[in-house]
Formats: C-alpha cells, structure tokens, sequence
C-alpha cells in the first residue's frame, strides 16, 4: 500500500494529530486578500523568502504566508493583511515548515 494512501485512510497525521494542526483552516482572508497576496509576490519579486526559490523556478505561484496568524487578528482582516505581515513562500517545504510545531 502506498504510504500517502496509508495515512490518508488511517488519518494518521490529520486533524489534531498532524504536527501543523493550529485549529482548522481558514478559509476566507477578507475582501482585500487576493489585491494584497499580488502586492505581497510583486514586492518579494515571486521569490521565496526563504529559500530563494523563484516562481519561474518552482513551476507554480509561491504562497503567501501572514507571519502573524490570520486567527490572531479575532477578524480584523485589514491588519491581518497589511504587507507587513505577509511574506512570499514556496508552499514545500518552506510554507509548510513554518507551519510545523517544529518550523
């Protein structure tokens, strides 16, 4: 069996028990989310701040990460999203290191 197909069946790593598991997906960033993720990739010139990472190079548009959590802003979307708090990142592994319990 594959080991993907394993976890996914089994929920190994999903939900709480997933070392990324920071209370559930968000799944809306307000009205000005997508103006301020474009703002956010033109200003980081479409390279991870991480790794260096290119968008050419990774095939794909990098994330856009809030270095403060979205959640922490209880709903106030206009801080949450200030450019600021944004940063580009390439989703693997640098997103999602970040992400991690032990990013």
């Amino acid at each position: 069996m594959c080991m993907g197909k394993y976890y996914s069946d089994s929920k190994m790593f999903s939900g709480e028990k997933s070392g990324t598991w920071n209370g559930g997906d968000i799944d809306y960033y307000g009205p000005n989310w997508l103006s301020q993720r474009r703002l956010a990739r033109e200003r980081d010139q479409f390279t991870c701040q991480n790794c260096g990472i290119s968008e050419e190079q990774y095939g794909k548009e990098l994330s856009v990460h809030h270095i403060i959590p979205f959640r922490n802003f209880n709903g106030d979307w206009e801080s949450a999203n200030k450019l600021s708090n944004l940063i580009c990142l390439c989703e693997y592994p640098c997103h999602r290191k970040r992400h991690s319990k032990n990013g």
